[in-house]
């Protein structure tokens, strides 16, 4: 992998420190440079090109995302578009997509030297469904939600391949992937599901009733989400945390496996369980 994109999250490297010290491995091991052209008037090195983000990924044989899960998310279309594959550095919290630490490089440097794999990630589309068509779809890799507004319940009917699994009194509902499950899944009560599995899971969010379960489901089957307009509405479609849609009345969503995939870099020597065992430790 010859020529490396760096995707920066300003937020979390506000003095660009980071960027910088990553720009000077990355040429000590001979790599090609393509960052965002927005960077420009802040960066100057030999060996960088600047780019605008569908560029970056055209020019690039591997993205290294520098901020936090979130800043992962943000690239994860372009990147199963383009199939490149991503390599996180974490600037911020949590961090469960990412391979290394702030001021710890030694898993670039291995992933610089060839010691990593490449996992193939599932995603979800969420098509919105009007009037019996599908008027617009949206990629996920870590989760869908529907949410009312604020505090607001709502009442929401899923349906597995047609056939009504359960109605909840809510505020929301979160279909996920394996990926997702150590997301908001995770804090709403949802199990934790090993990476390697392709599946959905189902989890209601803060659901009126002692009887909820969550739900883990087959990646080929199909989950409609239908909200009762009595109780709100409009509901908040949610992709990957950021909100994507208002669903009015006549809309409800569909959610199913994706044709895309994420190929995301993995360092040979990091464990799942390790990593769920230290993220979720304190």
């Amino acid at each position: 992998m010859k020529n490396i994109a760096l995707f920066v999250n300003r937020d979390r490297d506000k003095s660009l420190d980071a960027t910088k010290e990553v720009i000077s491995l990355l040429k000590e091991y001979g790599k090609n440079i393509v960052l965002d052209e927005s960077l420009k008037p802040h960066i100057s090195a030999d060996g960088v090109t600047f780019a605008c983000d569908d560029e970056m990924f055209e020019k690039c044989d591997m993205v290294i995302a520098l901020g936090g899960d979130g800043t992962i998310l943000k690239i994860v279309n372009q990147a199963a578009e383009n199939d490149v594959p991503i390599a996180g550095i974490n600037l911020g919290h949590l961090g469960f997509l990412t391979q290394a630490e702030k001021g710890d490089l030694s898993n670039v440097v291995k992933i610089l030297e060839g010691e990593f794999s490449v996992e193939n990630r599932m995603m979800l589309d969420a098509r919105v469904i009007k009037d019996g068509c599908v008027v617009e779809t949206f990629s996920a890799l870590n989760d869908i939600i529907i949410r009312g507004d604020q505090s607001k319940m709502i009442s929401l009917t899923a349906e597995v391949n047609g056939t009504e699994a359960s109605r909840y009194l809510a505020d929301g509902i979160i279909i996920a992937t394996s990926t997702g499950s150590t997301a908001y899944s995770l804090s709403c009560g949802g199990p934790i599901v090993h990476k390697g599995l392709d599946c959905m899971i189902m989890t209601p969010i803060c659901p009126h009733t002692m009887k909820s379960r969550c739900m883990v489901i087959p990646p080929e089957f199909s989950v409609n989400v239908r909200f009762d307009a009595a109780y709100c509405s409009e509901v908040d479609l949610k992709v990957d945390g950021i909100s994507a849609k208002r669903l009015g009345r006549n809309e409800y969503i569909e959610v199913v496996r994706s044709e895309k995939r994420v190929p995301l870099i993995n360092v040979n020597s990091r464990e799942y369980f390790d990593v769920i065992s230290q993220k979720l430790s304190d």
